[in-house]
This record gives structure tokens, sequence and C-alpha cells, in this order.
């Protein structure tokens, strides 16, 4: 009988009884997310922000595993032991595919996560021989999971839903690392509050409030730590960075790039082999090379973000046209090339998706009720937004300099 038990931070205890998933963390791919932090600059913000992708891939494995384990206990589901094996290995690699920084670097350089997880998956020889011990179509059917297919539909709505064990373990692990409280929710509760029928995974009504917790909670958690506005102007100047570092390349500009990064940064089609040696610690050595480099722009930049000066965050409305002429001109002025130094965010805060996402709720007669029908507090969360501008800290705190004042009267003055 197979047994390894890990201690963790938030479930006490993590199991692992199966010995093909404990092969699967072993492998070069799963450890490599040891070199990626969860919350990407967000350790910026909040100083105990430095957990990995590794931990929380960890910590939806065993969430998974209690959910499976409650829902076998009382609904005789997954009865297929092959099913509860692609359930846990999605669990587990559903973020193996993130880059250094994840969604920022994403953004700026197309390289989507996703794709990345489901290549590494059919792609990568270590991680593929051990899905292949199951069968020869087990990768295959983790793709689909992953891709939403509707082959497997209870276990793609584990992985990916407004109710997965994704969330169930990032919040938790994410509110930990962070400090704040609002991110808890009574997850034991949570987990036996699922229930399995006809084919779904299902909430039960009487379950109501614990579903309800669970949902402000990540309301919470995306306003308060998610797009923090510090933590969004970090985010802004990762972006920045790798922007200069781009446009300088196609320029002809000689600058020293790690090899794992070159590819990704002048848009080839990296290997799986290459696109895994990417990891943080190859973007913040690049980021001192950089700090050094004679491009003034980009040693600036690098060098603000290694020493945490960072672009200050201002939420107003979005800038008329001859405001924000006016910022660049002055922008410029100052000595700040405005194509790198001012810009402006869009942060969409999520609510409650009813249309093809919604939460179902069944009651003892077996009625289906979706979750806003049933909770006054629930229709509350609607998704929103909030408009930021990042500009240099200097153009906001340089005294009595007329310049200042005039960058001020524009973002503050709306009358």
């Amino acid at each position: 009988m197979f047994e390894k038990v890990l201690k963790d931070p938030v479930h006490d205890e993590i199991l692992f009884d199966h010995s093909l998933i404990w092969s699967l963390v072993n492998t070069s791919a799963v450890q490599r997310l040891r070199r990626i932090r969860q919350l990407g600059t967000s350790y910026m913000t909040f100083h105990g922000a430095e957990h990995t992708r590794f931990a929380h891939s960890l910590g939806a494995y065993e969430t998974m595993r209690r959910v499976l384990l409650h829902l076998e206990r009382e609904c005789g589901w997954p009865s297929d032991e092959r099913d509860t094996l692609l359930a846990l290995s999605a669990a587990l690699l559903h973020d193996v595919g993130h880059g250094p920084f994840s969604h920022t670097f994403e953004s700026v350089l197309g390289v989507h996560h996703e794709r990345w997880t489901k290549r590494i998956i059919m792609e990568d020889p270590s991680l593929r021989s051990i899905l292949d011990e199951v069968d020869s179509n087990f990768a295959k059917d983790l793709v689909s999971i992953l891709n939403k297919d509707g082959k497997f539909p209870c276990i793609e709505a584990l992985v990916s839903s407004q109710l997965d064990v994704d969330r169930m373990d990032y919040m938790l692990r994410d509110a930990m690392a962070t400090g704040v409280s609002y991110g808890q929710f009574e997850l034991t509760r949570l987990v036996r509050s699922l229930t399995y029928q006809d084919g779904h995974i299902y909430v039960k009504r009487m379950s109501l409030h614990t579903v309800e917790q669970y949902l402000l909670a990540r309301y919470f958690m995306y306003v308060q730590v998610y797009l923090h506005p510090v933590t969004v102007g970090s985010d802004v100047l990762v972006e920045k960075i790798i922007t200069r570092v781009r446009d300088l390349l196609e320029l002809g500009h000689e600058i020293q790039v790690p090899p794992a990064l070159l590819s990704v940064l002048t848009g080839g089609d990296s290997s799986v082999e290459a696109y895994l040696r990417l990891d943080e610690s190859v973007l913040i050595y690049a980021f001192h090379l950089w700090s050094e480099d004679k491009d003034e722009i980009l040693s600036d930049l690098a060098t603000r973000f290694l020493n945490r000066k960072l672009f200050a965050p201002v939420v107003r409305d979005k800038p008329s046209v001859s405001e924000w002429a006016s910022l660049r001109t002055i922008a410029k002025a100052m000595g700040f090339h405005p194509d790198y130094y001012v810009t402006e965010r869009v942060s969409h805060i999520p609510g409650y998706e009813v249309l093809g996402q919604g939460i179902t709720l069944v009651d003892n007669r077996g009625e289906f009720t979706d979750l806003s029908q049933v909770s006054k507090l629930i229709r509350t969360l609607v998704p929103s937004h909030e408009h930021r501008l990042f500009l240099p800290k200097e153009m906001l705190e340089s005294g009595s300099d007329p310049m200042s004042t005039r960058v001020k009267s524009i973002i503050y003055d709306r009358d």
C-alpha cells in the first residue's frame, strides 16, 4: 500500500495514496513550479506572499482528493479508478504551464499558460511517460478536461468553475500568505455541501450560506488582494520592462538576454524543453542584467522594479483625449518617455456569473435552482471595474514644480 504525507499550512496534511500521482509530483515540470510565485508580483505589496504555484498545485490536488472521497462515500461517484486518477492528475497539473509573473508575462508576450499546460502534458517526455502508464489515451483525456470538451463534465466542473478545487485552495492559501482574514471560508463544510446526481455536480440547498460565505470571500480577495493598486502597478512595471526589451531587440540593440527567455521575447515557437527552463529566477536575473544596460530607459525601469520604486497608482475616471495628451507631454518634458512611464489599466472585478457558469442548488425533493434565485446577497455581486492611471511618483511629488502641479491638477481636479 503506497502512502506519502506532506505537512501543509492550509490543509495540515496532504496525502498521496497513488504512486502515479507521487511520480507526477517529482517530475521536473512540476518541480519547476517551486520557482514561480503563486501571486506574481503581489510580494511587492504583501511581503508574505512568497508562496509558490507548486504549493498551490499540491493544495488543489489535496482539495480534489477530499472532494472525491466525500462524493464517493455519499453518492458512489467516482466508481472508476481511472476517473479518480484523471481528476487528481488534472488538479495537480492544471497550472503546470504558468510562466514567471504569470498573467503579466502572458499579457505582454501572448504566452498563455493554458496552452503551455496542454503542450507540457502531451509533449514533456518525463510527464508523458508516467501518464501513459495508465493507458495511451490518459494524457489526451487530461487535455480534454482542461479544454472543457464535455467528455468528463463532473471532473471539468471540479477543476474549473465558480466552485472548483483550484479556487478553494488558492483563496485560503493566498489569504493566509497575505495575512488577510476576509479570504477565509469553511472548506470542510463547503466540500460536504457538494453532491452528485445524474452525471453532474450540485450544491445542497441547505448549504446556501456556506456557498455565500465562499463567494463573498472571493469577491473581497479580488478587491483587496488580487487587484490591489500597488500590485497592479508592479505588474505594469514588469510589462514596461519586457516591452522595452522587445522594442530594443527589434531595433537591433545589443542586449543581454538569458537563452531561456530569448525565444519567448522574440516571438519564436519555443519547444516545451526550452519553456520549462523559464522561471522567475531567470527573469529576476535578466532584470539585474538590464539594470546595468546602457539604455537609460531599460536600466531605470529594471532598477525601479528591483528596488521597489513602483509607479504611483491613481484611481479615477478615464482621462479625456486632451488630458491624456497633456500628461504625455508633461512626462516627456520631465524626462520620462510617455510610452513607458504613463499608462492606464482597467481592473475587472468579477461578480457571480449566471449564464453558463451558475452554481445549481438541489433540495431534498430533487428540485434544482440557481444560487442567484434564492440568494439576495449573491444577486448584489455583479461584475464591475475600476480605472487607474500609473505614472512615476516623481511626476506627483516634485514639490512646487509647475509641471508637477499641472499633473496633479489634471488628475485630481475634475470640475
